[in-house]
Parts: structure tokens; sequence; C-alpha cells
């Protein structure tokens, strides 16, 4: 008597099959063209796929990312798993019983040459990336197949590598990719995607992807415009969220590809495989044929991930690159104006930077050296430069040390603010703490310079707090971020009014630091520009 075979036993009566013995391979699905047809709207044209594993008795199932899903003891199959004796299977409105075979099921023998059933031209594949990539030792290698598999791997990694080596833009690296492509598999379209990171917000990966090249074999009756090429985004969240490499054989009978976009477009057969480095998705690699069914073996997809991580490796690094030239610049550029903690934190990221124009509460601090034109006509030039060089550098550190952004220098005045383009609660105390010690750098300064027979210099400083417009300003050419305001202007008016040594501050600035400087009230003033009367605050010292 014959072993009993695995099978599925249907529940709950009704018409229809009642039972069904379980080959190597069973179908499930609405199309008549499945093993087993189950007419039920809420069952897909390819629903799930029940395999035996080679020299084993054991069964998988696998859902194929059907519409309504597949379900095992009321579980959601997510991806395949290992059937169980008894287990219950729900397809659709329909509910199945797996019965595990009576014996195990014989191997063949090992000499004997592995025969394959040709699966239905609706079948697919995923494999995950995982199997693209191993390479299995010598000694393990049992087959010719096997062999040459991992060797046209390693030939189109290494025809790529010499490609792509002497490559520095992504547009020629994936135009060369697509190229080689289409040199070696019968492809009639192929598709790069990658992520727009220009997107922000809550967008999935998919929705971030766009059609970064396209090319499309002459003379397949394509008749609509390499923009017009898309790739169905079932397929897409497949590859991307799965990290899969998917082959379709016949695309028009694919469950997933459940949109229109097939059929308009005439797919046939297609290969898809995300683009990954460093645990990071890219974009997708997508070909496809608008001629042949069954036109891609597992082999072909294989190959095409071969040239998927060649060209992730390549992307990746001149994505790299550009990134360093970037934040390269971006610190040149913002060294000259923040110190250098802020810089490494906007850099990184951990410290947001507006770049448009905004609205902000901004001090301002002035600072100009009295008596400059005097002392201009008295010193030659070299040594004037040289003087205003020192003098710059000191007084900038402090600017940075207390957090300060520098805006500009003017003749010999400095201007720096602190709110703009970052902002802290400490803005107002950190600027007048910030002026305290510039008033010592300059009494330092000057102990040096007399020590050397030079005459010494006196600054005046001015501080103003207020809201103020921020931002990138200038013509096309030449940018600085800078204010505009009222504030401004009142701080020049107070830094034009402090005698040498001195440090005076607007009312509101005061407001906000009382608690931690002796002042001396002065008299009102009425400053030119300002409309209100000011009455200053002349810094007496911080207090502890």
């Amino acid at each position: 008597m014959a072993n009993r075979s695995a099978r599925l036993v249907r529940l709950g009566g009704g018409p229809g099959q009642q039972e069904i013995e379980l080959g190597d391979l069973t179908t499930v699905g609405r199309q008549p063209t499945n093993t087993l047809q189950i007419v039920d709207r809420l069952v897909s044209k390819e629903h799930a796929v029940f395999s035996r594993k080679p020299g084993s008795n054991a069964y998988v199932l696998r859902d194929l990312d059907s519409r309504n899903g597949t379900y095992c003891n009321d579980v959601l199959v997510e991806g395949s798993m290992t059937l169980g004796d008894g287990d219950t299977v729900r397809i659709g409105s329909t509910s199945w019983r797996y019965v595990a075979p009576e014996e195990p099921v014989a191997q063949a023998p090992a000499a004997a040459p592995p025969v394959e059933e040709e699966p239905p031209a609706s079948i697919h594949a995923t494999v995950q990336l995982d199997l693209l990539r191993d390479f299995a030792p010598a000694e393990l290698v049992a087959d010719v197949t096997t062999l040459k598999l991992d060797y046209e791997k390693l030939r189109l990694a290494y025809t790529l590598s010499g490609d792509l080596h002497a490559l520095k833009d992504i547009e020629s690296m994936v135009d060369k990719i697509l190229g080689r492509i289409f040199e070696w598999l019968p492809v009639d379209r192929g598709v790069v995607m990658m992520i727009d990171s220009s997107m922000k917000g809550d967008y999935e990966v998919v929705d971030r992807l766009k059609n970064f090249a396209v090319r499309v074999r002459p003379g397949v009756g394509w008749e609509g415009t390499t923009e017009e090429v898309r790739v169905p985004s079932s397929i897409l969240r497949q590859a991307v969220g799965r990290r899969e490499a998917v082959l379709s054989t016949d695309a028009r009978m694919d469950a997933r590809f459940s949109g229109q976009s097939v059929v308009l477009q005439g797919i046939r057969s297609s290969m898809t495989v995300p683009l990954i480095a460093n645990e990071r998705v890219l974009g997708v690699l997508h070909v496809d044929s608008l001629i042949s069914t069954g036109l891609f073996t597992e082999k072909d997809l294989s190959a095409l991930g071969a040239v998927a991580r060649q060209a992730s490796i390549g992307i990746d690094n001149v994505l790299m690159q550009r990134k360093i030239r970037e934040e390269t610049a971006a610190r040149e550029s913002l060294s000259r104006m923040l110190s250098p903690n802020l810089v490494d934190q906007i850099v990184s990221g951990e410290l947001p930077m507006e770049k448009g124009g905004s609205l902000r509460r901004v001090s301002v601090l002035f600072s100009d050296v009295r008596g400059f034109t005097n002392l201009t006509e008295r010193t030659p030039p070299a040594e004037m430069v040289a003087m205003m060089n020192d003098y710059f550098e000191r007084v900038t550190n402090a600017v940075f040390k207390h957090q300060g952004t520098l805006d500009k220098y003017i003749g010999d005045a400095v201007m720096a603010l602190w709110g703009a383009p970052v902002a802290s609660d400490e803005d107002e105390a950190r600027a007048v703490h910030c002026a305290i010690e510039m008033q010592q750098i300059v009494n330092d300064f000057n102990e040096e310079r007399e020590a050397r027979g030079e005459v010494p210099i006196g600054v005046g400083i001015g501080i103003a707090t207020g809201q103020l417009i921020a931002g990138y300003m200038g013509s096309t050419q030449t940018l600085s971020y800078t204010v505009l305001g009222r504030g401004v202007n009142l701080s020049a008016r107070l830094c034009g009014m402090a005698g040498p040594g001195e440090v005076l501050l607007a009312p509101a600035t005061w407001e906000h630091v009382q608690d931690k400087v002796d002042v001396e009230v002065l008299d009102p003033i009425k400053l030119k520009g300002i409309i209100d009367m000011v009455a200053p605050r002349r810094v007496v010292r911080w207090r502890g």
C-alpha cells in the first residue's frame, strides 16, 4: 500500500473541492492556472504556495503578498512558515486542515541529478539578499551549476568594479550600470530609482523613490517616454520593505501587480533588486521585458543582485565623498562666524539652523576702537595691519568662547550676535559677559603694547536686544548671514557714545541681566535714528 501523501482537507463542508493532495509545488489562487483554484473575491489571482522542502517530508506555506493575507492557526503568515500536522490554513473564506505525510519522502540518490519542474508562468520568486551574497566554500560546491553561478557573479562584480572605479559622479555610474545590464541580460527596459532626499516629513521610503535613470531598448514597441516608465508600488514595497530581490515570470498574472500600470505598459517578465549599502536603502534597480513571459530565471536574479551590490558600493562611495565635501564647505563657511562647538553640532545635525529669513530675538554687540583715524595716521601701514589682526583675533576668540556669532568686521569695528542663527535663554547674559571679557582683553593687549613702547588703544562697546530680521542677505554672487532692525542701529549708537573701556547696555538687554551685573544708570538721551529717548546702563562689574 502506498504511503499517504500530504494533503489539505477542507473544513466546514459546502461546495468545492473537499480534499487535495499536495505535490512538490501546489499553487493556490483565483486564476484557473493554479493547482488549487478558489473562486472567492477575497482570494488573489496568485494567493499562496505550498512547497515541499527538498529531501524532507516537511511542507512550507508561503503567502504571495496577497491582498487579504493567508492565515495559519488564525495568525497572519508573513513571508513563509513550516506547517505542522493538523494546522488550520485560512485562505479567503475557506479553511483547510493540513495533514502531514504518513511516512517521510525518500530522498533521491545523491548521484542522480535533481529533476526540476517548470512552474506555472504566474509563479514568482523572492530571494533574500543574503542568499545572493554568499559564496560557499569550494569543498561544499557539489554541482557545476552552482559553480557557474558563482563564477558569473564574480565576473559581473569584477567587470563593474573596473567600470566604476574611475567614475566620480552617480549619473555616469548609473548610465554605465544600465549599459552593462543591457549587454548581459535580454531586458527591454531598465530603471534606477533613488531616494529623493529633498522630501521631508513622514514619507514612506517607497514614496520617496524617484526615477533617476531609465533606458529602453530600441524597437521593443514601447510608445511612451522614459518619464512614463513606472515600477508597481507593490513590488517596490516588497523589494525595499523586505529587502528582497523580486522575480516575476509573468507580471500580468502576478498578484503583486495589482494596479493598471502593468497592463498599460505591457510588462511580461521583471526583476527588481534594492540598492543597499551599510544597511541603508539607496534606491532600487528594476528591469523588465515587454515581449516574453518566463524570460528571467533565479540565476538571472542572482546576477542582477551582484550588479546591484557593486552599484550600491559605488553610489555610496560617491554620496560619502559628496557629503564630506559639503560638510567641509559648511564648516569653512560656519567657522568664520560661529564657535567650533556650534559648528560641530550644526554639521552633525544635532543643532538645527534656519536658512531662510525669520524674525528672531537677537542681542547685538558693537565694539569700536577709539581714535582709530588718528592712530592710522601715526602708525606705519604694516604695523597697523599687524596690530588690527592681533586685536581681531583676540576679541573674536572671546565671541566664540561665549557662544556668539561673528557677523562682520567693519573697519576697526566688530559686530557680533547672540540669538542668531542659534538661540539660547542665556543670549543676553553671554553677550554682556563677553563684552566685559573683551575689555579685559584690551587691557592685557595694551600692557603688551606699552611694554614694547607702542601706543595703547581704547575700545567702546554697546549692546542692544530686540526683534530683528535674520537671514542670508546680499547679491547672487555674495551672500552673508546678518540681521536688520532697530536693535542693530541702537547697538551701534550706544557703541559710539561709549568711552574707552566702557560697556553700555540698552534697557531691554539690562532687563535680562540685572541680577548678574552691577550698572550705573545714565540720563536718558536722544540717539540719532532712534525715535524714543534711551537711558543707557553703564556696566560696572559682573557680580561674583
